[in-house]
């Protein structure tokens, strides 16, 4: 019986963990997209919700939250797409793979979201080269590596389990 509490809260803790990473990487891209337009978050936020749902009838607050959650939701497709690359880092140095194929994940998940996925439900405008590349930098150097090495992370054998208690040596 106790066992399966144990196994509980590990899932309990596992999700726990992939929200508090999704939510980091979403700020981390909200805040480059804030900085780099110099424009206040919500504003950056509305946008973000207008890709799903019309934020015209919507209160500026309930649009701001709205695109909260889309983001979320963004980055924990991302963290979940990175998944089956976690077989490849079990031999051999885990950094570097993860730094190798992190620039190579986040480059082609920047591309599968903005002009795959999303153009289907919301027609994206062409904000330029510079902005382009800006988010392909995003992706690749900062949300990629970080989504494949909490995959790596969360992959790894835990060396005890949580709530063991060791036995005294005889």
């Amino acid at each position: 019986m106790r066992q399966n509490a144990n196994a509980g809260s590990s899932i309990g803790s596992t999700a726990g963990t992939l929200l508090l990473v999704a939510a980091a990487m979403g700020a981390i891209d909200l805040a480059i997209a804030a900085i780099y337009w110099n424009i206040p978050l919500e504003r950056i936020l509305r946008s973000v919700a207008r890709w799903f749902v019309d934020v015209r009838s919507m209160a500026p607050l309930a649009a701001a939250v709205t695109g909260a959650f889309v983001q979320l939701a963004m980055m924990l497709l991302m963290i979940l797409g990175a998944v089956p690359l976690g077989r490849l880092f079990e031999s051999g140095k885990p950094a570097v793979r993860i730094a190798m194929l992190g620039v190579l994940y986040g480059g082609a998940f920047y591309i599968f979201q903005f002009h795959v996925l999303l153009p289907i439900f919301h027609p994206l405008p062409d904000l330029g080269l510079r902005w382009e590349l800006a988010c392909i930098a995003d992706y690749a150097l900062l949300l990629g590596p970080c989504a494949l090495t909490l995959v790596h992370l969360l992959a790894r054998p835990s060396p005890m389990p949580r709530g063991h208690i060791m036995a005294a040596p005889a």
